[in-house]
């Protein structure tokens, strides 16, 4: 007669819960199963915490991108209008002092920012590894594990009806950290495609500015 046990196991992840019939005795396979499977939600809810953390500075680099593409619009106008003017006309020494200004807070602001940044795509590239290498355990060692405990059912203290339902929900919450993945992924080639193209435009200018007069970028 079976006698079953049911079993609810806190994790940060989700709760897990699962039942057992306790008049059997859980077959090695089963064991390690069941040891992978707290395993994973380690791990899930690990890249998800670090997922949220490496998204939480990305607004602010957005906002400072957009800062700088602003002063970048407004000195390759300056440095168009300086190019043309006059020797003598006398509001060229304003737009001068004016380039100056913006040249300085470009370099201002990229010194102050792209250190972060740099780190921030150094974190995002380490993810990249991390993550493959988590799924390469996943499909090729956990979930193994776990079809080994649906295969062999009938010798498994596990009752398979608890563990399907609570394998699926446990993909439900797998799903939602891919989705905050996807995001991180796009968000953050957003802003490296960003910033290499405007950091390559601003070295232009600088360059311009620099054959025309060395003294704005003094």
């Amino acid at each position: 007669m079976m006698n079953t046990k049911k079993t609810s196991t806190t994790h940060p992840l989700r709760t897990i819960m699962l039942r057992f019939d306790t008049t059997l005795t859980a077959p090695d396979f089963e064991t390690l199963a069941l040891e992978y499977y707290h395993e994973i939600h380690d791990r899930t809810w690990e890249t998800r915490q670090r997922i949220k953390q490496a998204r939480t500075p990305l607004p602010s680099f957005g906002f400072q991108l957009e800062e700088v593409e602003e002063l970048f619009q407004q000195g390759q106008g300056k440095f168009r209008h300086l190019e043309m003017m006059d020797p003598d006309n006398p509001e060229k020494n304003t737009v001068h002092v004016q380039l100056k200004a913006v040249l300085t807070n470009i370099k201002n602001i990229l010194e102050d920012f792209v250190p972060e940044l740099v780190d921030a795509a150094s974190d995002y590239y380490a993810y990249e590894d991390y993550i493959v290498a988590y799924e390469q355990w996943m499909n090729e060692v956990a979930f193994p594990q776990f079809d080994k405990i649906f295969a062999n059912y009938q010798a498994c203290s596990l009752d398979m009806v608890s563990f399907d339902r609570d394998l699926d929900d446990f993909k439900g919450a797998l799903h939602f950290v891919k989705q905050q993945e996807g995001r991180y992924f796009e968000a953050m080639n957003e802003l490296i495609e960003r910033y290499s193209d405007l950091n390559e435009e601003i070295g232009n200018l600088f360059e311009q500015a620099e054959a025309f007069d060395s003294n704005l970028l003094v």
